[in-house]
């Protein structure tokens, strides 16, 4: 029997888990409820006795947040994956966590060309580094830095906290306004599903309107019935974005590329302005010829987690 290496990806209400032999990517893929470490290692349990409990010769974990020795917190809820507590109760010596973003990191060059739409930019530049980002309930960051030999090397970043510049009067009456909720406005809360429910908030304050109310569905069906608001609202969104995903090419030095991981993007294609996007991308003052030829990618498969935790244990493919 060969052996086999348990692949997890965490997002603090739920878990996507395969079982997998080296080298080889998820082909069945579960999901399990997993709002605290007991739910998710009693879930697991079961489900690997009814796979016939296959002799497991490691097990990867990834999830939203930073890693702590040898734990990680999930940053938007309660989760809290600990290594050694995961190893004794699965019987597993091998443990690994790895943030969510490092593990989408790891799938970029396991990406084929039918899993990428280009928004401009040139052909990637060989063995120079990519980033990955990607708006969810948060902004998850990652740097994949070429190893000098065959492989890459996923690096971990918070760099989606970093504070959100405005371009232009409007973005900085808005971010202002934002600001009276928390003085603190970063990418990572506004390049969400609730930062776009907040900047349509500010968007109808500062024209005069009354507050929005209503779910993320509701301002999505709002743009696509062409409401002022929420439209300028999704405007400001692929701006940001594009703004964001500009600055960490810049900082990562990724002339690979910059990939943007985001299912729930990919729910409202049809809203993403990739025009200003790129726009804001390039928009770098000296550094604009710099940025030209970099190549922005959004990607199209919903799933990637998973797919980056399996090169954990088989060999990368280039670019």
């Amino acid at each position: 029997m060969s052996d086999k290496f348990l692949l997890v990806d965490a997002d603090g209400a739920y878990a996507r888990f395969a079982v997998v032999e080296a080298g080889e990517p998820p082909a069945t893929i579960e999901v399990t409820p997993a709002k605290s470490l007991d739910e998710l290692i009693q879930t697991l349990g079961e489900a690997l006795s009814k796979l016939g409990a296959p002799r497991l010769r490691g097990a990867a974990f990834s999830a939203p947040g930073p890693i702590f020795g040898k734990t990680l917190q999930v940053t938007h809820a309660e989760l809290k994956l600990d290594e050694e507590v995961l190893s004794e109760r699965l019987g597993v010596t091998d443990v690994r966590l790895v943030n969510d973003f490092t593990a989408r990191a790891m799938a970029m060059p396991l990406l084929g060309p039918e899993a990428l739409e280009q928004i401009g930019g040139a052909p990637p530049k060989g063995q120079a580094p990519a980033a990955a980002l990607g708006p969810s309930t948060g902004l998850g960051v990652s740097i994949l830095n070429p190893d000098g030999f065959v492989g890459w090397v996923a690096t971990a970043s918070e760099g989606g906290h970093a504070a959100l510049a405005a371009a232009n009067p409007r973005e900085c009456a808005i971010i202002e306004h934002l600001r009276l909720a928390n003085p603190y406005v970063s990418a990572d809360r506004v390049l969400s599903d609730d930062g776009l429910l907040e900047v349509a908030a500010a968007v109808a304050h500062l024209d005069g309107h009354a507050p929005r109310t209503g779910d993320f569905a509701q301002l999505v069906a709002a743009a696509r019935a062409q409401d002022p608001i929420a439209r300028e609202a999704f405007a400001l969104f692929s701006s940001w974005l594009g703004a964001v995903s500009g600055d960490l090419a810049l900082v990562a030095g990724a002339r690979s590329g910059v990939y943007i991981f985001s299912p729930m993007m990919l729910g409202w294609p049809d809203l993403f302005d990739r025009d200003l996007c790129r726009a804001r991308f390039e928009a770098k003052g000296r550094m604009d010829v710099y940025m030209k030829d970099i190549p922005l990618y959004l990607v199209l498969e919903p799933d990637c987690g998973l797919l980056g935790l399996s090169a954990l244990y088989g060999e990368r493919g280039p670019f």
